[in-house]
C-alpha cells in the first residue's frame, strides 16, 4: 500500500477541440462552438444542447472521438434575399445577415435573430422568399422588461410566431448581450435585493440620465423619439383626467431602456400580454385575460374584491388602449374578449378587439392507449407551469393531485405519478405522500424532445388548476391524452366534459370566475394553498373512471387530439393573427364568423348582424 506524498493527476482542460469540465457528477465536452462569454449563468454551458455528457473521461475522450467534425460548426453553403442559408446538424438555417454571430442550437437565439430553419432546402429557400415578401412585424417578446415579468416573451404561447400569418413575417431585432451587461447582472446577483430596491428609489431621477447614457444599439435618433412620444403620452393621460402620480408610476413601468432598445425600428410592434410601451411605434397585444393589461401595478390572483374600474389605473389603461397608436388587441379567449369590451365600455376599444383559438402543431407520436392487461401501469402526469416558479405548484393544483393519489395507490397499485415541477416549501405530509412510493418528481430542465417524450408515454394529464392554462391544455390534447381538468376559468373554452375531457367542479366561483357585469377576471388564488376536498375527490372519481374503462380512456384522448388536428390548429389561430395584423396596418376589418373562426368584439358583431 502506497502511502504519503503523492503527485495530484491533473484534468485535462480540452481534448481536440473540445473544452473539458468535470462537474455535478459529470464530464462535459463543450464544443468551440459555444461562446463561454456568452453562456451565463454557468449551468447554461452543461444544459446546451451541443455540449456532451459522460460518465467517466475515457467515456469523454471516446464520444469526443466518434463526433463528426461537420456538425462543429455551421457550413454556410448558400445566399439570398437577405439571408444566409447554412448547414448545421442536417438541419437548414436561414440566417439574416444582419443579425450577427447567433447560436443555431439554442431556439432562443434562433427566434431572437429571425432564423428560418428547416430539413428540405427548397422547401426553406421558398419560405425565405415568402418571408422576404411579407411585411415585417417586431416581435417585442425580447424585450429586458419581459424578463421581469414572469419572461413570458419567451413563452410557448408566443411560438406561432415562428409560423406567421400569408404578407407578415416578424422580426426580433434585439440587441445582443454585452459583456457589460453579464457584468452587471453578476453583480446584482452578489449585491441581491439592495440593489434592486435602491434601483426603485432613484428611478424617477435616473430617466434623464438614462435618455443620454451611450447605450450599445441605441442612437441619438431613438432616444429623441422615446422622449417625444413620453412626453405625448405624460400630456394625454393628464387630459384625460388621470391622476399625476399614478401616472408617473405608470410611465415608470414602462422600462425605459427596454423603450429606448425598440424605438429605432419602423412599423407595428407585437407585444406579449403587458402594454410595455410609450406608443412610439404602432402596436398590437395578445393577451389571455384582461389582467394583464394592468401588470405590475395589478397582478392575477388577487383581484376577487377589487373594483377594478375605480383604480387609479384604469383610466390611465382605457386611454392607452383608446389611443392611436394601439392597433388590436387579440386574444384567444372568447371570454376575455367580452370581458374587456365591457371592462372599458368604449367603442373605440371594441372596434380593435380580435378573438381566434390557440392552435398547437399536432406531434407525431401520441399515447395510443392500446389495449393493455389490467395490471399494466398507468402513467398520471402533472406539469407546473413553463418558467417552474415553485410557487406555481399551488396554484395549478398540485396539494390536490398528491392528494387524490394517495387514495388512489390503494384502490390501483398500477398507478404511478409523474410530477415535473419543482416544490415549494410543503408540510411533511405531503413528503411523506411522496416519498411512500410511485411518485416521480422532476425538477430540472428538460429539452424539448424529453418533454414530448415525457407526454407520449403518459396516459392521463392531470390540471385541476386555479384558472386556464392554454399551452398545457392544447399539448396535452395534442398528444392523445385524457384530461382531467378543474372547472376554472376558461378551462371549457376547449374541453368538453365527456367529449375530450373530464371536468372537476370545484375552481369556478372560488378561485376564478368571469364578472360579466364588472367585465374582470376574479380570481383568488389563496384557496389553492391548501387542499381542496371536493377537487381532491372528483379527481379520484375522474381517474378511478379512467382506470377502470380504458375505452373511456381512449375514446376521449383520440378525440382530444382529433380538435387539435381539426379546430386548435396553427392555421386557424393564423386567421385571427392576421385579422390583427391587417386591422394594425389598415387592411381590412375584422368579419365576425362562427366561434370557430376569428370573431371581432361583440359591437362588430351587432353590426354585423
Amino acid at each position: 500500500m502506497l502511502l504519503g506524498r503523492k503527485d495530484k493527476t491533473p484534468f485535462p482542460a480540452t481534448y481536440k477541440e473540445f473544452r473539458l469540465i468535470r462537474t455535478h457528477g459529470r464530464v462535459f465536452g463543450i464544443p468551440p462552438t459555444v461562446d463561454p462569454d456568452g453562456m451565463e449563468p454557468f449551468l447554461i454551458q452543461i444544459t446546451h444542447p451541443a455540449v456532451l455528457s459522460a460518465g467517466t473521461l475515457d467515456e469523454m475522450r471516446g464520444l469526443i472521438d466518434e463526433y463528426d467534425p461537420a456538425e462543429i460548426g455551421p457550413k454556410v453553403v448558400g445566399q439570398g434575399e437577405g439571408y444566409n442559408l447554412v448547414r448545421y446538424r442536417d438541419i437548414y438555417h436561414a440566417v439574416p445577415l444582419a443579425a450577427g454571430p447567433v447560436d443555431l442550437d439554442r431556439a432562443d437565439d434562433r427566434g431572437r435573430a429571425g432564423v428560418i430553419s428547416g430539413t428540405d432546402r427548397s422547401a426553406l429557400e421558398e419560405a425565405v422568399k415568402r418571408a422576404a415578401a411579407g411585411t415585417p412585424v417586431e416581435f417585442a417578446g425580447w424585450l429586458p422588461i419581459y424578463e421581469f415579468s414572469g419572461n413570458c416573451g419567451r413563452h410557448p404561447q408566443f411560438t406561432h410566431t415562428g409560423n406567421p400569418p400569408p404578407g407578415y413575417r416578424f422580426v426580433r431585432s434585439g440587441p445582443l448581450p454585452s459583456r457589460v451587461s453579464r457584468l452587471a447582472k453578476r453583480a446584482k446577483v452578489a449585491l441581491g435585493e439592495a440593489v434592486i430596491k435602491l434601483a426603485t428609489v432613484v428611478a424617477v431621477l435616473r430617466v434623464p440620465f438614462a435618455l443620454i447614457r451611450p447605450r450599445r444599439g441605441v442612437t441619438m435618433r431613438a432616444r429623441m423619439r422615446v422622449f417625444a412620444a413620453l412626453v405625448r403620452l405624460f400630456v394625454l393621460l393628464l387630459r384625460q383626467g388621470c391622476q399625476l402620480w399614478p401616472v408617473l408610476r405608470f410611465l415608470q413601468s414602462r422600462h425605459l431602456l427596454s423603450q429606448l432598445l425598440v424605438s429605432d425600428r419602423r412599423g407595428v410592434v407585437f407585444l406579449t400580454s403587458m402594454p410595455y410601451t410609450y406608443g412610439q411605434n404602432p402596436w398590437v397585444i395578445e393577451v389571455e385575460d384582461p389582467t394583464t393589461l394592468f401588470y405590475p401595478l395589478i397582478q392575477n390572483g388577487h383581484t376577487c374584491g377589487l373594483a377594478l374600474a375605480d383604480s387609479p389605473y384604469f383610466p390611465i389603461m382605457k386611454a392607452l388602449l383608446e389611443a392611436d397608436h394601439c392597433k388590436a388587441i387579440l386574444t384567444h379567449m372568447k371570454s376575455s374578449a367580452e370581458m374587456i369590451a365591457t371592462l372599458f365600455g368604449s367603442d373605440l376599444i371594441r372596434r380593435k378587439i380580435v378573438y381566434a383559438r390557440l392552435g398547437v402543431p399536432l406531434p407525431a407520436r401520441f399515447q395510443r392507449h392500446d389495449p393493455a392487461p389490467d395490471d399494466e401501469p398507468i402513467h398520471l402526469l402533472f406539469i407546473n407551469s413553463w418558467c417552474q416558479i415553485p410557487e406555481n405548484f399551488f396554484v395549478r393544483g398540485g396539494l390536490d393531485v398528491l392528494e387524490a393519489f394517495a387514495i388512489l395507490r390503494e384502490r390501483y397499485p398500477q398507478l404511478r405519478l409523474t410530477m415535473r415541477t419543482s416544490l415549494p416549501l410543503l408540510a411533511d405530509h405531503y413528503h411523506q405522500i411522496i416519498e411512500s412510493g410511485w411518485v416521480r418528481l422532476v425538477n430540472r430542465f428538460l429539452p424539448a424532445a424529453e418533454l414530448a417524450d415525457l407526454h407520449a408515454q403518459s396516459h392521463i394529464f392531470l390540471l385541476p388548476a386555479a384558472r386556464v392554462h392554454i399551452v398545457s391544455v392544447l399539448q396535452a390534447m395534442s398528444y392523445g391524452l385524457a384530461v382531467v381538468a378543474s372547472d376554472g376559468w376558461g378551462m371549457e373554452e376547449y374541453l368538453t366534459h365527456e367529449r375530450n375531457g373530464l371536468i372537476v367542479r370545484g375552481r369556478y366561483g372560488k378561485t376564478s370566475w368571469a364578472d360579466t357585469q364588472a367585465g374582470m377576471l376574479r380570481e383568488d388564488y389563496d384557496y389553492t394553498h391548501t387542499a381542496d376536498p371536493e377537487v381532491v375527490a372528483g379527481l379520484v372519481e375522474a381517474v378511478s373512471r379512467l382506470v377502470e374503462d380504458q375505452a373511456l380512456r381512449r375514446r376521449l384522448g383520440r378525440t382530444a387530439r382529433q380538435d387539435v388536428q381539426t379546430v386548435f390548429t396553427p392555421e386557424s389561430w393564423n386567421q385571427g393573427l392576421k385579422a390583427a395584423l391587417d386591422l394594425a396596418h389598415g387592411v381590412s376589418e375584422t368579419v365576425a364568423g362562427d366561434s370557430s373562426q376569428p370573431v371581432a368584439s361583440p359591437a362588430r358583431q351587432e353590426q354585423v348582424a
